[in-house]
């Protein structure tokens, strides 16, 4: 079992590295002034003339309008005015209270390197839990590529019962068309159940904000539910956000309580897509649902199919016996039922996958370590120290000395982070 740990972020695990090697000090700026001038009248107090030359300087935390992460150089200071000039300037003027990172023996870009190949060094120890629910049974497939960023997998499981859900529409009844530019109809040749779904076929006409198709229903409320659910096909590929799925307490979607931005489809697939309510609390009386277009996407044939809204805790789901399922490793690796699997779970049946993933490489200051900080901390400062015994320029008495200590911290700390894979993993990689 692995220790539990306080999280941290790049940013914070970078900063303390950077006090540990006396290589780092934060400046908040004192006054406003142009582009290239940083004053810190506290922060910049000590040295004399020169003092910071040649020095990184990062931007962590802007209070103007400086982008976070900017770069620059100091290439000269004054130190009765406390101004450390910087080249190339700024993209905005610096400001009061603009927080800045000087470095002066390291670079950002070298630290935030050795911060991920620390991670890199126990990938293998630190496996993290990964789920995912968004694959779907068809009764025609065996094969599921929903082993994306898998390196393991445990646990197969699929939704037995639901305990709190509404069917919103079967879709076995026509909608009505919202557009002049759209045909709707009830197909019942091309489906995922019951006896038809809804076929819209927009003529490109319809242009942005417009309102495609909708139906009328049974007046429902949905305050216990989170999540809607419903299956859609597209007959062109649409980006996240262009379409959206409408739920309204009044006639033809006309003020929409929730106006769901419908995600990323590929063209000709069908998805079964598990979306968030926004204000659950508030859907009552729904008596409408439709689907809206935000940006002219041009003309397509789009299916709607079983509109459902649950509450996703209430999911009952069941173990399939292991001997139902298996991993194939290949150059796209996937997960394959067998035929009894198949039959147990049944069709359009929810799966929850559990298994491993690799842990997270920290690529911007916001990310938050998913392996021990103190770890991190004390390994990376361990080897730059080791790396830079010798430089005149790093600060530091005995380095060698205390960076073994910091390296034998670090190796200590390890015992803590190693994690006990489940039995019965399925290796992907």
């Amino acid at each position: 079992m692995t220790t539990p740990f306080q999280t941290r972020t790049r940013l914070q695990i970078r900063e303390s590295i950077g006090f540990a090697l006396n290589d780092m000090i934060l400046i908040s700026a004192s006054s406003s002034v142009d582009t290239t001038s940083l004053i810190a009248v506290y922060s910049l107090f000590k040295g004399g003339d020169d003092e910071y030359n040649g020095r990184q300087v990062v931007c962590v935390t802007p209070a103007g309008s400086i982008v976070a992460a900017e770069k620059s150089w100091v290439s000269d200071f004054n130190a009765t005015t406390k101004d450390a000039t910087v080249s190339p300037a700024f993209t905005a003027n610096i400001i009061v209270n603009d927080l800045f990172e000087m470095w002066k023996v390291f670079t950002v870009e070298e630290v935030n390197d050795a911060i991920n190949q620390a991670i890199m060094d126990v990938t293998k120890d630190t496996l993290q839990i990964k789920q995912l629910t968004s694959q779907y049974v068809d009764s025609n497939e065996y094969e599921y590529n929903a082993l994306s960023d898998f390196v393991g997998l445990y646990q197969v499981e699929y939704a037995y019962s639901v305990g709190t859900e509404h069917t919103l529409d079967t879709c076995d009844s026509v909608w009505t068309a919202g557009s002049a530019n759209v045909t709707v109809t009830a197909d019942t040749a091309f489906k995922k159940l019951g006896t038809a779904s809804m076929k819209a076929v927009e003529d490109g006409g319809s242009g942005t904000n417009a309102k495609l198709c909708y139906k009328t229903i049974s007046s429902t409320d949905l305050d216990d539910c989170d999540k809607v659910e419903f299956w859609m096909y597209s007959s062109i590929a649409l980006t996240a956000g262009q379409l959206q799925i409408k739920l309204d307490d009044t006639a033809a979607i006309a003020s929409a309580l929730e106006a769901i931005s419908i995600p990323a489809m590929s063209a000709n697939t069908w998805y079964r897509h598990v979306l968030s309510l926004a204000n659950p609390h508030t859907d009552v009386d729904i008596i409408s649902i439709g689907i809206f277009q935000v940006a002219d996407v041009g003309a397509f044939t789009f299916y709607v199919d079983d509109v459902r809204a649950n509450l996703s805790t209430s999911k009952d789901y069941r173990i399939l016996n292991p001997d139902y399922w298996r991993v194939i490793k290949d150059t796209t690796p996937y997960l394959k039922l067998t035929s009894d699997g198949l039959g147990i779970v049944g069709d359009n049946t929810q799966l929850r996958l559990t298994g491993y993933q690799l842990p997270a490489l920290l690529d911007a200051d916001a990310t938050e370590s998913e392996i021990d900080p103190g770890y991190l901390i004390n390994k990376v400062t361990g080897e730059l120290m080791l790396n830079h015994s010798k430089s005149s320029r790093l600060d530091i008495q005995n380095r060698e000395k205390i960076a073994q200590v910091r390296l034998e911290k670090a190796e200590k700390d390890k015992t803590g982070i190693r994690f006990k894979p489940a039995q019965n993993v399925r290796w992907v990689d």
